[in-house]
């Protein structure tokens, strides 16, 4: 039976040398505790800490994940995602540890593996990135480089694969709404549920034990239906002391909205966007939406799609998704990227993942940071900036048709619409479409064996991924093609005879009309 502790003396319990295995929900209570305590006592130390999903706070302040960059606290950290923890980058940039960036869903799928005690997980996820092993394994820094690789390549009826490797784990980190005197653990006060099961699981069934963190006990036996994690999973359950420390996410305490509790009018929510750069972009993605669509949308400008299809009546006509678990609603974006206002429905983060990676999504618009002539696109590193791939790879690597948005250039870049024409009246410093993109975050080559549509949406162009490399396939009105595209590439696009012009209502300020148009 599951015995109440303090977030100290739960810490505390953790020997040297552990992997501790995180559900990165925003437990402050049970994370703060791991600086309180090692400060004090020196210990635990050379933890392993492993954990999928980014979390925040996006900066260096001792929020999220930040709680666990201490130098000799930590020696390896496994992760999909470090970018928006700035003590953790230090500490990777630094070599003061080891440091794995793997792709978020597998991640997820592979603590599954570890449950059932199987040797790997295998699949096609990061074949041709920076995650292959014949590239960089995912390794993030020279002192990492020096250590064992956690993913091979192999073959199976002659076809490649990547193996993801399995490992022990030992202690567990959870959370949910209430624990009740078994230490069954329930989530109807949660935004998200992402891999709670799968995280206890894995530790308990590798001998570990696990610490879940709640907003509160009950006194009774939870409703069976209301249980995430049963009891038998959960060792150790640590009260949260104030909703601060329970927080929906690390920028909103509650929000009823997140959890199902409440509905809002999202007339409310969504103010139309102004006709800039952004929404541009963002229009022209939303051309591809139809009815019944299964979408991802990327943080952001990508995260915008959902406000101009909104605008034009779209929204209730597809189904958003986020990757961590929900489907339906609204998704946050910003900082609040993960929850969505009036979800439909909740499933776990690997389950989620079973459904992209099995093609499941018709349609993801994600960012660019930078795209080569191959039509690899990298947003993992960007010069020194370790960043790391979250769902990205899995995503984009799946999904029938995906559209890269950003904008065509980096660094003080003057442009905006008017008359229905875009003007540039100054161009970025920092190209984006390069000679060869830093690191391989989704593979070009991959997804044209796949067979998969691809498109790279600006505000003066598309492109679309073919054999020969990336073809000008549409051009905003008021561009010129040499001057304002060619030149201002790191290589030459594949030029057809004539390149049709973007759609001319995405350059009016007035509704596009696209509902009456899929009629």
């Amino acid at each position: 039976m599951a015995k109440v502790v303090t977030a100290e003396e739960a810490v505390a319990r953790i020997p040297d040398m552990s992997t501790v295995l995180v559900n990165p929900l925003p437990s402050e209570e049970v994370f703060s505790a791991f600086g309180r305590v090692f400060e004090a006592s020196g210990k635990p130390r050379n933890l392993t800490v492993v954990y999928a999903a980014g979390l925040g706070p996006f900066s260096s302040e001792r929020k999220g994940m930040n709680h666990f960059a201490y130098p000799g606290m930590v020696r390896r950290f496994i992760a999909g995602h470090v970018g928006l923890n700035h003590l953790l980058v230090k500490m990777i940039a630094a070599n003061e540890c080891e440091a794995y960036n793997l792709p978020q869903g597998t991640m997820t799928q592979l603590y599954r593996e570890i449950a059932a005690h199987r040797p790997g997980l295998i699949t096609t996820v990061g074949l041709g990135t920076f995650v292959d092993p014949r590239l960089e394994g995912g390794k993030m820094n020279e002192r990492t480089k020096l250590a064992e690789d956690l993913v091979e390549v192999i073959r199976l009826d002659g076809r490649e694969y990547m193996f993801y490797k399995s490992f022990p784990v030992d202690v567990g980190i959870v959370r949910g709404t209430t624990a009740d005197p078994s230490g069954n653990i329930t989530n109807e006060d949660e935004a998200l549920t992402m891999e709670n099961l799968e995280v206890a699981m894995a530790v308990k069934n590798c001998g570990g034990f696990v610490i879940a963190q709640v907003a509160g006990l009950i006194d009774h036996p939870a409703h069976p239906h209301s249980v995430t994690v049963p009891g038998i999973f959960v060792d150790y359950v640590v009260v949260a002391t104030s909703r601060k420390m329970h927080p929906h996410t690390l920028f909103v305490d509650h929000d009823d909205s997140y959890t199902g509790a409440k509905r809002v009018s999202l007339d409310n929510e969504l103010k139309p966007l102004p006709l800039n750069l952004e929404k541009v972009i963002c229009r022209r993605a939303a051309m591809e939406l139809r009815p019944n669509m299964k979408v991802n949308l990327g943080v952001g400008i990508p995260m915008s799609v959902a406000r101009v299809a909104f605008e034009e009546g779209l929204l209730e006509l597809i189904t958003m998704s986020t990757e961590i678990g929900v489907f339906g609603g609204l998704p946050e974006g910003g900082l609040n990227f993960g929850p969505a206002k009036n979800p439909d429905s909740f499933i776990t983060q690997p389950a989620m993942f079973d459904f992209y990676d099995g093609s499941g999504l018709d349609l993801t618009c994600v960012g660019l940071a930078e795209v080569d002539r191959e039509g690899n696109v990298n947003v993992s590193k960007l010069g020194s900036k370790l960043i790391g791939a979250g769902g990205f790879i899995n995503i984009t690597q799946s999904a029938r048709k995906c559209l890269f948005c950003g904008e065509f250039a980096a660094g003080s870049m003057d442009a905006g619409v008017e008359n229905g024409k875009l003007v540039i009246r100054r161009h970025g410093k920092v190209a984006k479409f390069v000679r060869q993109v830093h690191q391989i975050t989704f593979s070009g080559k991959t997804a044209l064996r796949q067979n998969q549509q691809i498109f790279y949406v600006t505000e003066r162009c598309v492109f679309k991924l073919v054999p020969e490399g990336l073809l000008l396939a549409e051009v905003a009105p008021g561009v010129d093609i040499q001057r304002d595209i060619v030149e201002k590439m790191e290589f030459a696009p594949i030029m057809p005879g004539e390149v049709p012009l973007m759609a001319p209502e995405i350059f009016q300020d007035r509704p596009m009309g696209l509902q009456e148009r899929l009629r």
